[in-house]
């Protein structure tokens, strides 16, 4: 949940052997820019920097793809390419904040892992093929995350976005998108954390009809998440490193109480605003980590999952007396409307 270091950055950009690649998988590492035949799945996991490694179907003995599924038939993707990019039918678009997963009751810290297409909005946000931030999708194609990720990194070129993840080491390229526009708020400042949004247009539409990628509801102005249990998701630590801690390759969630903003200041002092909204038990055990920046912390109001926050800052993960920090989306309504109305 803290800034993303430099030297996690450059840990990335060391990239891994292609030996796993060619020789375990069977597959080949081509240049992230040049793609993976359709069809392939394909990892990041076990190529260089800005690579990925492509593997066909047939190489690995399964004309279907792990339970994350999106675009290789089974249960949740249909025909090929069902959960990836393409013009939308409006009729067809299933309402925001639903899932087919029935909610469990509730490693992201403290949590457990979530099943397959339970947080259908949840998306990857990779820099040169590596995960470093959570997203989520507020429609077809427009995607809400935090600022403090694109700090030292702001070009979208070097930006892909996963939809439909659930193992985030086996995915396929109908499940990656490229970024056409990537907008940080102007107001966002390290210093204070204040204005910690960032909007992304992905390329092209992708299709909510499925079950495996929908789009979370954005809240309502008056909608405040006070005293509610709400989840928070994603693919970060289970612990606090200070040098980082690796992340999960199932996507996780755990349930959070929210509090007031008066009661947060009370733990945080005068760095809690009203655009924050902060959530976790006074005992800590339960809160977002490092690598889930960016990512969603969802409430069911009247049936739906509304974006309530985006995990902003911390101090450590699931600390005792030190809530997690979100970004209050309610507060940036105008602001969403006004950027995706710019950016037609």
């Amino acid at each position: 949940m803290t800034h993303i270091s430099m030297n996690l950055l450059h840990a990335l950009a060391l990239g891994l052997t292609t030996v796993v690649c060619e020789s375990t998988y069977h597959g080949r590492c081509v240049s992230l820019f040049t793609g993976c035949h359709t069809g392939d799945k394909y990892s990041y996991n076990y190529c260089g920097f800005l690579e990925e490694c492509c593997v066909t179907p047939s190489n690995t003995g399964s004309s279907s793809g792990s339970s994350s599924g999106g675009s290789s038939g089974g249960s949740s993707g249909g025909s090929s390419g069902s959960s990836g990019s393409g013009s939308t039918s409006t009729h067809n678009v299933a309402k925001c904040g639903t899932s087919s997963v029935g909610q469990t009751h509730t490693k992201i810290v403290g949590g457990s892992t979530a099943q397959a297409h339970e947080f259908p909005w949840q998306v990857s946000l990779m820099y040169g093929g590596h995960h470093v931030c959570g997203g989520t999708l507020i429609d077809s194609q427009w995607v809400a995350s935090a600022a403090h990720c694109f700090e030292h990194h702001k070009n979208p070129r070097y930006w892909t976005v996963g939809v439909g993840m659930h193992d985030r080491s086996r995915i396929y390229t109908s499940q990656v998108h490229h970024v056409k526009n990537l907008i940080v708020h102007s107001r966002y400042s390290s210093r204070n954390n204040l204005d910690d949004i960032a909007l992304l247009k992905l390329d092209k539409p992708v299709d909510l009809s499925g079950s495996s990628i929908r789009a979370a509801c954005l809240p309502d102005p008056s909608d405040d998440f006070e005293h509610m249990t709400c989840t928070v998701t994603g693919w970060g630590a289970t612990y606090f490193d200070k040098n980082g801690a690796p992340g999960q390759r199932y996507l996780h969630k755990v349930d959070v109480p929210t509090m007031t903003n008066a009661n947060c200041k009370y733990y945080l002092g005068n760095s809690i605003h009203t655009s924050n909204l902060c959530a976790g038990l006074r005992q800590g055990g339960k809160d977002a980590c490092q690598g889930d920046s960016g990512g969603p912390l969802v409430c069911k109001k009247n049936g739906v999952w509304k974006l309530a926050g985006i995990v902003s800052w911390g101090y450590g993960c699931g600390q005792r007396n030190a809530p997690g920090v979100y970004t209050r989306v309610s507060s940036f309504l105008t602001w969403i409307q006004q950027q995706k109305a710019a950016h037609p």
